[in-house]
């Protein structure tokens, strides 16, 4: 159906019309609201139609269905101002109860990140469907708030709605983000037990949070059982081999996907491959795939490509190699590139490639890395090493705020949070006293006055020994990249503890057992 565009809807309107409801009906039973907004690419012509509809109808009432095109497109481009003002129109017009309206302006307020706004409208509602609920776990998902997403759950089920698919791929997203097995594996035995159909795109969040739980087989089982897969499906089990160091299985699979999925991959496939590469230090089969995905699917490489080959190098002690590969880029490099060859010179002890890299980071910019200073504690901390004192304090100098670091354990089906200098846990007292005699009896006991004494997953790892049984992993998620003394100390726990420990940093799964880590120390 062709769309009605202003000038065809100003001389269909009556000129002394006040008020919507006196058009004919037939305007509105002939051209549904999405003809109406048919700018599917340009939300703000969307917007700038319907102000000018406003005020050629200041005084109408307009029909429900126009509300949600338009909020839709303020979503698209969180314009705040014009979705209060539709909210304001909403309450003018008597739609405050009209779950469909509200729920359209929960999806704006969520996209604004006016969580505020948000949770008042949502309190306010006399009428909630699984939408609304779903909308406000989407929310706490996009602006970091994984914790309160399966609070928000927990209510939905306390007021008898009933989640549907959407719902579900929200909490074990939730799930995934907060590395909760426990309720992962709850979530999926729920799906099980109220018969709830595996679709699509619950088998694929189901793959994911099993990954991102560190619980691979879990996940291979789920991925194996799916009668039909997207290629979402096969990159999000790819790059969770990938990320747990089972290399040699992720490019088993990319042959599967390959010979007989019959589906191609994309950019973000050879992201995942690569990246499964470079952890288990895949030199020759990265390279084959670098290759392949240009000369077969033309793909070419972006900054993400590079950045794997570059730590795929590094790994293997091929840094000349790797910064030649950076200097040749076809795109601009960036501080992400520079940095993980700056990472490699670290493991290698490469100072004179070291220094040059860190001049090449300091000159993208004046400001060194836009406010990230981490190259400067990977140089002081070379430079420590080295002996090299004088250029040790001038790098600690320029090093910057960090942000805070934190880290999660889930203890049955409750998530722990610690933080750096924050004692409000209620076992703060008996964690603090554990974590001492862990120190001691590892040999590490540096004192109150150090502060990587207290880092979060020092913290978390004393918790779990308090609370867990000795039979069972200790699984923690980190925000930030773990430093070398945490690091060091968990190979340290897992040996005198006799305690698998499970860690997820912000790069990738640290497995500790028995003195070692599945790392190879290389992260």
């Amino acid at each position: 159906m062709t769309a009605v565009t202003l000038s065809q809807l100003q001389l269909i309107l009556p000129s002394s019309c006040s008020s919507i409801n006196n058009l004919d009906n037939s305007l509105w039973s002939r051209y549904s609201p999405a003809d109406l907004f048919d700018d599917h690419k340009c939300p703000y012509r969307i917007i700038e139609r319907y102000k000018e509809l406003v005020i050629i109808h200041s005084g109408g009432v307009f029909p429900k269905l126009v509300f949600a095109p338009v909020l839709k497109a303020c979503s698209r481009v969180s314009a705040l101002a014009p979705g209060k003002q539709i909210h304001a129109h909403t309450i003018k017009w008597g739609l405050a109860s009209d779950v469909f309206v509200q729920t359209s302006l929960l999806s704006m307020y969520s996209s604004c990140g006016q969580m505020e706004s948000l949770f008042n409208l949502f309190d306010r509602m006399p009428n909630r469907n699984v939408v609304s609920w779903t909308v406000l776990m989407d929310a706490c998902l996009r602006w970091e708030q994984p914790s309160m997403a399966l609070v928000i759950f927990r209510e939905m089920q306390e007021t008898g709605v009933k989640p549907d698919q959407f719902a579900i791929v929200s909490l074990l997203s939730a799930c995934a983000r907060l590395g909760t097995l426990n309720l992962g594996m709850w979530v999926h035995a729920f799906i099980e037990r109220v018969r709830l159909e595996q679709t699509i795109f619950i088998g694929t969040a189901l793959v994911d949070m099993y990954c991102k739980c560190g619980s691979v087989d879990n996940a291979l089982a789920v991925f194996n059982s799916m009668p039909t897969k997207t290629l979402l499906s096969w990159n999000a089990m790819l790059h969770g081999l990938s990320v747990n160091g089972r290399g040699r299985e992720a490019v088993e699979l990319f042959s599967e996907l390959e010979k007989e999925s019959g589906i191609h991959p994309n950019e973000v496939t050879f992201v995942a491959i690569l990246c499964g590469c470079s952890h288990s230090g895949l030199v020759k089969e990265g390279r084959f795939y670098f290759g392949l995905m240009q000369n077969k699917y033309g793909i070419e490489p972006t900054v993400k490509h590079y950045g794997c080959m570059v730590d795929l190098l590094g790994r293997a002690g091929l840094l000349e190699e790797a910064f030649e590969m950076v200097n040749k880029m076809p795109v601009p490099p960036n501080t992400v590139i520079w940095g993980a060859l700056l990472s490699a010179c670290r493991v290698q002890n490469n100072m004179g490639m070291a220094e040059r890299v860190s001049q090449k980071i300091i000159g993208i910019d004046e400001d060194g890395l836009k406010g990230d200073t981490s190259h400067y504690v990977i140089m002081s901390n070379m430079y420590a090493r080295a002996g090299l004192m004088d250029k040790m304090a001038e790098a600690r100098l320029r090093i910057g705020k960090k942000p805070k670091g934190r880290s999660w354990i889930e203890i049955g089906f409750q998530v722990h949070e610690f933080s750096v200098g924050d004692s409000s846990h209620p076992m703060w007292a008996r964690t603090k006293e554990m974590l001492d005699e862990v120190m001691e009896k590892v040999g590490e006991n540096r004192g109150e006055e150090n502060p990587q004494t207290h880092h979060s997953e020092k913290v978390a790892v004393a918790f779990g020994l308090l609370n867990t049984c000795a039979s069972t992993p200790i699984r923690i998620v980190k925000n930030l990249r773990m430093c070398a003394d945490c690091h060091r100390l968990m190979k340290s726990i897992s040996k005198v503890y006799k305690r698998e420990i499970v860690v997820r940093d912000s790069t990738r799964f640290h497995r500790f057992m028995e003195g070692g880590c599945s790392c190879k120390d290389y992260w």
